[in-house]
């Protein structure tokens, strides 16, 4: 057997990440996309693959991006989303294949689309002007100079006028539309507008009669005020007027209707938790009325919380069993994800998928006798699984049969390091709390390596059983790392991820410190004189935080971070939503509780040698919060380097342009290297 060699920054551009996987009606094909990387053109590229058990998988679709495929109730078609006409509209091919057909021609851009159980429409979501549905087609040569040298002037006169990895705001808003089919997958109609208004519509799910369609909006006249608060509504096939279903208390997602009808499910958040709360779910009349959370008692995150550099396609909605008593979704839970069954009269929830991974996309077969899975691990970026109930245990975990090897060549050529999980306390009487270590690639016994602390973002998410690549590059130049969920995190109960609400740098920063203590003491190859640590966005803040009340680290990297939570109240696209993780208490009055838990405050403290890293266009945490860290250090003759990003979001190490986020291994490697290294 040829030996294995180290991981290149460079393999990030060869990975390829399926998921959004969508199973045929009877259960004998998956659809699925498949995200790669032309490094050439420095984009991404998605295309469909379909699968059939037993069989290997085969390209479906040629467009450059070709994504969202859905079957068509009698699993003879399939509709998509591709931007093959210049922009993303729907399209339909045969299940047998052949020519796609361009569905819809609507200028800007169409999502979502879902087909009516009688298969004689597709909805979709389309960004529309105030003016609803224009003709696809090139715009006209504005001839008025004035004017065509204006068009870049951004006028804003809403609270809520950005948002990262969208920009800002214009006048289009998210509109449901519906667009007859043919049994031939052509369009018997024009496509029809059903939502009107200042208002963004999503995630339209029809009834199972075909004659409404449920969706979430936030129809508020206040609506940027409560950003966080989304109804369910319900319209007509023949539109007309707009009926509200919840009450404006929680943020309503996702909705499922029950296979009689009688019945909606959906995903509900509390807008006055701020994100530090499990997603539930509910079920309503489909009426109106008082919902009934179904999952309170289980304190479980009701979604896919799991933070990872390479996340596949996601995809995935609630599902009713075909009689109406049990629905399916997936959990988080202490890194994990997987699919349970609840059941609806009792709120009793069962596992049906278990182990270390994190299953990031699934869809079930009509009978909801099988299920495609998108399911990645700590070396595996994801493939594609089928799943059935088990002949051992049928009404408890479920079979699964592997349909892809997406990553095979790449996977068999580089040595990956394997994570180890350890338990840990930051005190006594203080909340257990999960840390992984990995060793170095190339791991001698008897040998203590550099190690570095990663700390990851929210704090309203976990590290997951996926693969990192960043982490696996580190462990391929010679690094140990060690990660940890500390309290902030969702997965491990309610009460553990909201007690840091409005108190960052308490708890959560005694867990990470007690984390890498635990970890030298409990691994003899961790070198405790050679430490680094780094994070982004919240991982980021800590990171800060960190250097400013303690030299226990040789360097650190701080990765689109959080400086000064003052000024980020009214410069980050969400900044004044977190007023109520203050108390309400206004920032432009009272400035304290912000500059108390702002790392800046604690600048003067850092000898760190520190690089940090931003970019340009993030609207979550903007470039000025990067800029007064670098700037304060700076001045103060600190060691600090300030790598810059152009023309990305908060989101780059994840999605980011292929060859930056190269860049930004390699940067970060160097970095790390002179300072962990020197002495080696």
């Amino acid at each position: 057997m040829p030996e294995k060699r180290s991981l290149a920054a460079e393999d990030l551009l060869v990975l390829a990440l399926p998921g959004d996987v969508n199973i045929s009606p009877d259960g004998s094909q998956v659809a699925y996309t498949l995200q790669t990387i032309d490094k050439e053109k420095n984009e991404y590229r998605s295309r469909l693959y379909l699968v059939t058990p037993g069989q290997p998988p085969r390209q479906f679709t040629g467009g450059e991006k070709d994504s969202t495929p859905r079957w068509s109730p009698d699993g003879t078609r399939l509709a998509f989303v591709s931007n093959r006409s210049g922009s993303n509209q729907i399209w339909v091919i045969s299940g047998q294949g052949g020519e796609a057909l361009q569905l819809t021609k609507i200028k800007g851009d169409c999502s979502n689309p879902v087909w009516s159980p009688d298969g004689k429409y597709l909805a979709f979501v389309a960004k529309l002007p105030p003016e609803g549905i224009i003709p696809e087609g090139k715009d006209m040569e504005e001839n008025d100079l004035y004017k065509k040298y204006n068009k870049d002037v951004k006028v804003i006169t809403r609270l809520w006028y950005k948002l990262d990895g969208v920009g800002y705001f214009d006048e289009r808003r998210s509109h449901i539309c519906i667009i007859p089919v043919s049994p031939q997958g052509t369009t018997t109609g024009e496509p029809r507008q059903l939502t009107y208004g200042n208002f963004d519509h999503k995630e339209p799910a029809w009834s199972p009669d075909n004659r409404f369609l449920v969706f979430s909006a936030n129809r508020r006249p206040d609506a940027d005020w409560h950003p966080s608060t989304t109804d369910l509504h319900r319209v007509s096939l023949e539109g007309g007027e707009i009926e509200t279903i919840t009450a404006s208390t929680l943020g309503a997602t996702a909705p499922a209707w029950s296979p009689d009808g009688s019945t909606i499910a959906f995903i509900g958040t509390d807008p006055g938790e701020s994100g530090y709360d499990n997603p539930e779910i509910y079920l309503i009349p489909a009426t109106g009325g008082q919902p009934r959370c179904l999952t309170y008692h289980l304190d479980l995150a009701w979604a896919n919380e799991a933070i990872s550099d390479l996340a596949g396609p996601p995809g995935a909605n609630l599902t009713w069993a075909p009689d109406g008593q049990s629905l399916y979704y997936y959990a988080s839970e202490a890194g994990r994800v997987n699919l349970h069954q609840i059941i609806v009269a009792t709120g009793k929830a069962m596992a049906i998928t278990a182990g270390e991974q994190m299953v990031y996309s699934f869809s079930f077969s009509r009978d909801r006798s099988q299920v495609a899975l998108a399911i990645s691990g700590f070396t595996e970026p994801g493939d594609i699984y089928l799943a059935h109930p088990s002949r051992q245990a049928p009404t408890t975990l479920w079979s699964a049969q592997r349909l892809t090897d997406v990553n095979a060549q790449l996977l068999r050529e580089v040595e990956l390091s394997q994570p180890e999980k350890f338990v840990f306390q930051a005190g006594p009487g203080e909340p257990q709390v999960d840390g992984w270590v990995m060793r170095p690639v190339g791991y001698e016994p008897g040998r203590k390596y550099p190690t570095i602390l990663e700390i990851h973002g929210g704090p309203m998410g976990m590290y997951g059983i996926g693969m990192f690549f960043e982490f696996q590059w580190l462990a391929a130049n010679g690094y140990a790392i060690v990660f940890t969920n500390p309290r902030g995190s969702l997965g491990y109960g309610r009460d553990f991820c909201r007690c840091i609400r409005g108190e960052w740098g308490d708890k959560d920063y005694r867990d990470v410190m007690a984390g890498i203590e635990e970890a030298v003491r409990r691994f003899s190859f961790i070198e405790e004189t050679r430490l680094g640590v780094a994070g982004g966005s919240y991982g980021g803040f800590l990171t800060n935080w960190i250097v400013g009340h303690t030299d226990r680290f040789r360097a650190a990297v701080t990765m689109r971070s959080v400086v000064n939570r003052h000024s980020a109240m009214g410069t980050s696209d969400m900044g004044f939503n977190r007023i109520k993780q203050y108390g309400n208490i206004p920032w432009w009055e009272d400035p304290s509780p912000y500059w108390k838990q702002s790392p800046l405050a604690y600048a003067g403290n850092i000898k760190t040698p520190i690089l940090i890293e931003h970019q340009e266009g993030d609207l979550r945490v903007p470039l000025e919060q990067g800029e007064q860290l670098f700037t304060v250090l700076k001045f103060l003759k600190r060691t600090v380097k300030f790598v810059r990003y152009p023309g990305e979001f908060h989101g780059m190490s994840r999605n980011g342009k292929p060859w930056h986020r190269v860049y930004r291994l390699k940067t970060n490697v160097e970095w790390l290297d002179s300072y962990l290294k020197a002495s080696s």
